[in-house]
């Protein structure tokens, strides 16, 4: 019965020696602990969550363990890893090899990973030390985001100021833009109906002389006329020649006449420069007369008769002083109000309604017998806004109805002219101020007697 239970005993001793030894071997093959090996060196600024024991890897092949992290001697230095791995990998990890502390997955372990170095680099010694990459750490990628975020907020803040500024004046500029049109908008629109004129008369002077009229068109058509012409051009050119041999015999006979010093055409040329000073002197004096004319109280009514004045020469408190009524003409004005003739137009500004061009007509109908021998002037008037808005307003309105006038009564633009006056107007139907417009037809006297006249017996 002992001898049962002692076999026994020692049967489970044997097997459970056996199992532990199996267990042994097959831990220290999976530790490499059976392996030979050779240590290799790297160092490290910043360990991230590399601890010893971690997994060390040459190309994703599993080769070894960090055995020992040893702490700097200073803030300057680095940490030092020292890593134990298999000898037959040796021959792959050159001293260009790079180590790198990698995770396995998002949240798995740290390893070091060692990539295999190039032919050209020599095998690293036992104990020797390999270049390293500074573990990724996500705390950094989030600090640089967090910087780069509010670099951002600086910069769009310090801009902000000069955006607005920018669209001021690009708003401001695009508003002077739009002023200038319509200033220049009766000019543009002269222009381009004198330049439809200039086109029909050219069109049909053409058409006339393609069809043999007139002198060119003979020319054009007639083969005689040509011939003609080159008979008399080669006469010109004959005469042309004998002129050229004719001026050439005349300078040689002055060039004679000059190599005598003390000829008697020295003292012809010297009585020339003579009298042509004097005329000089005479032809300034003249000058200077007229214009002491001018400005005489005598005769100064009879020059500003002689035309009439340039409206943008004018300015608006010279025009109210009366600069167009010199004497015999005298203005008379039909005043029409802003509410009946403007209206608000599709870009802001105004334009002429129905019942506004019904006025301008209706107004026109008085002033048409006089003209084109009497100036007219369209003077515009506004209420309302600063005294530069109000300028540039009644300066629209006028040039509104004088562009209206020009094409509808075909008039000369040189006699219609039109000017801005603000807000004030002594002689308006309100007394001292008004919005809208006034046609001002200059008239001479007697022709305003007889207009009078005729409104009084009618």
């Amino acid at each position: 019965m002992n001898t049962a239970k002692l076999a026994g005993a020692g049967a489970f001793l044997v097997v459970g020696i056996a199992l532990f030894t199996a267990g042994l071997f097959m831990i220290g093959e999976r530790r490499l602990l059976f392996e030979k090996r050779f240590t290799v060196y790297t160092e490290y600024a910043t360990l991230g969550q590399l601890q010893s024991g971690a997994v060390v890897r040459v190309s994703g092949l599993d080769a070894g363990e960090v055995t020992e992290l040893q702490i700097p001697a200073s803030p300057s230095q680095k940490f030092r890893v020292k890593m134990r791995i298999r000898e037959d990998l040796h021959h792959l990890i050159r001293t260009d090899s790079l180590a790198t502390t990698q995770t396995e997955g998002l949240v798995g372990a740290v390893f070091v990973n060692i990539g295999a170095g190039t032919d050209q680099a020599a095998i690293v010694a036992d104990g020797g030390t390999i270049p390293s990459r500074e573990p990724f750490l996500l705390s950094d990628l989030m600090q640089q985001a967090s910087d780069t975020v509010a670099l951002l907020n600086e910069t769009v803040t310090s801009l902000r100021g000069e955006i607005d500024t920018a669209i001021k004046e690009v708003v401001g500029t695009t508003e002077d833009a739009h002023a200038l049109l319509i200033d220049i908008r009766p000019d543009l629109t002269a222009m381009a109906r004198n330049g439809s004129r200039i086109s029909a008369d050219t069109r049909d002077i053409m058409a006339s002389i393609n069809q043999g009229k007139g002198t060119i068109g003979k020319l054009v058509n007639d083969d005689t006329l040509f011939q003609r012409a080159r008979e008399i051009a080669d006469q010109a050119q004959a005469t042309m020649a004998n002129m050229r041999q004719v001026s050439e015999e005349a300078r040689r006979a002055i060039a004679d006449v000059r190599a005598q010093a003390n000829g008697p055409a020295q003292g012809l040329l010297a009585d020339m420069r003579a009298t042509l000073a004097q005329a000089r002197e005479a032809t300034a004096d003249l000058a200077d007369n007229m214009e002491a004319m001018k400005r005489n109280f005598l005769l100064r009514g009879f020059f500003n008769r002689r035309g009439y004045y340039d409206l943008d020469a004018i300015s608006p408190a010279e025009y109210r002083k009366g600069v167009l009524e010199n004497g015999k003409r005298k203005a008379m004005r039909i005043w029409l109000g802003s509410d009946v003739l403007f209206e608000p137009g599709p870009s802001g500004t105004e334009v002429l309604t129905a019942d506004g061009r019904a006025r301008v007509d209706s107004a026109m109908a008085t002033y048409l017998k006089y003209l084109p021998t009497n100036p007219l002037v369209v003077e515009g008037y506004a209420t309302q806004g600063t005294t530069g808005e109000r300028y540039r307003l009644a300066r629209a309105r006028a040039a509104i109805v004088r562009e209206y006038v020009l094409g509808r009564y075909e008039l000369m633009p040189q006699s219609t002219g039109y000017i801005s006056l603000g807000e004030e107007a002594k002689e308006s139907p309100s007394g001292d101020h008004w919005d809208g417009v006034a046609i001002a037809l200059f008239l001479t006297r007697d022709a305003l007697e007889f207009a009078a006249q005729r409104a009084g017996t009618q």
